[in-house]
């Protein structure tokens, strides 16, 4: 009787489907690609204050939201595990890379460095 029902166990979890291959992480372009992008963003035309730069991220918003607003950033990395973008902004005044870290599945900003 017990064989029966683990016969009839593993029959059914080996019929179950195979589960869903995570989704491909879309990376944004960078400045090199499109240099007259960031030009034309808020950020580009010198009219946010790194204060109001900081609120703005802090409120978590999309990527898309952030490359419309900061415009393209210089560098993008993913992390070993597919799960966190960086976006890298190199500030010339201060010689120093800015970080804002977006979440790869929902493509929330997850934390960032600005100085």
């Amino acid at each position: 009787m017990f064989l029966r029902h683990l016969l009839l166990g593993i029959l059914i979890f080996s019929c179950a489907p195979p589960p869903e291959p995570p989704k491909p992480v879309i990376m944004p372009p960078i400045k090199s690609s499109q240099p007259d992008f960031s030009s034309k963003t808020l950020f580009g035309q010198g009219l946010m204050t790194e204060y109001e730069i900081w609120e703005f991220l802090r409120e978590k918003p999309s990527e898309s939201i952030v490359l419309e607003t900061l415009g393209l950033p210089d560098s993008v990395w993913l992390d070993d595990n597919n799960s966190t973008k960086f976006l890298y902004y190199f500030i010339s005044e201060y010689q120093d890379y800015n970080t804002v870290e977006v979440d790869a599945q929902t493509n929330l900003v997850s934390g960032f460095e600005w100085d």
